[in-house]
């Protein structure tokens, strides 16, 4: 019998391009190859959307379980990962993004830190960056290993972020009762919406470690992603409006009808 990990995985796919699938694939089974699996993968899609059935058909057969999860609500990042979390059955959940892939021994040692830090409820990863080539580009969350960054060593604190906004939750495990309870993301913030989360979490006292040697590979400057697209619609006056916006709506843990105003 599988042992439970009380994991689930979560990736939210609103699209699957040709030149994605290869991508999607190896992130299903970077899941399917772990040394101790997650519980259930559930993937979340927009409800009727047309690449369904070949997604399906990349769906390994296996001793996986994996669930598709059609959306009839709002499809953007966020609300997909909110539903997703809605959906799971288990006490703990992470985030896979699709393009994006776990080491062998990610689930075994989320296990294992969890079980040796039981007073942290969300863990995030040392992200190694890559490019769509796979080549090296730099570290993400590493930052909380330098002496002085925040209180504790190895600790992501509010006063830190406030300072520092450069975090990552892809790959993270969190405990589904506290994303929850303090609202899961917030789909009026764009581009920053990261950093809004994880400042109102390190607001409300959530334990938020970094632990290495977890094992997430992140494709950074695709093509496409949802990041690739901000880029382009994005410019540097409104960027800097969305930072001070994270900032200001970290305080209320409710989202809030958040609106950009071109004149500042």
């Amino acid at each position: 019998m599988k042992e439970q990990t009380n994991i689930s995985i979560i990736m939210a796919v609103h699209e699957l391009a040709s030149e994605s699938e290869q991508m999607l694939t190896n992130a299903i089974q970077s899941v399917e190859d772990q040394t101790q699996q997650p519980d259930e993968l559930l993937i979340v899609v927009p409800k009727g959307a047309a690449f369904i059935k070949k997604l399906k058909g990349l769906l390994p057969k296996s001793m996986l379980k994996i669930t598709i999860l059609e959306n009839d609500g709002a499809t953007d990042f966020s609300s997909q990962i909110n539903f997703g979390v809605k959906e799971c059955k288990t006490e703990w959940f992470s985030i896979l993004e699709y393009d994006d892939e776990y080491a062998k021994i990610w689930v075994k040692n989320a296990v294992e830190y969890r079980a040796a830090h039981p007073e942290v409820e969300l863990f995030l990863p040392i992200v190694i960056d890559v490019d769509a080539a796979g080549n090296f580009i730099g570290f993400t969350n590493e930052a909380v290993w330098a002496n002085s960054f925040s209180d504790e060593l190895g600790i992501l604190d509010n006063g830190a972020l406030l300072n520092y906004q450069n975090f990552s939750v892809d790959g993270m495990v969190m405990k589904k009762s506290v994303y929850d309870e303090f609202g899961g993301f917030k789909p009026s913030i764009k581009l920053t919406f990261i950093t809004e989360f994880l400042l109102r979490m390190t607001f409300k006292d959530v334990k938020v470690m970094v632990i290495p040697r977890f094992g997430y590979k992140h494709v950074n400057q695709r093509e496409g992603s949802l990041f690739s697209e901000y880029t382009k619609t994005i410019d540097p006056i409104e960027a800097k409006w969305w930072v001070a916006t994270a900032k200001k709506e970290y305080y209320f843990p409710n989202d809030r009808n958040i609106t950009y105003e071109s004149q500042l």
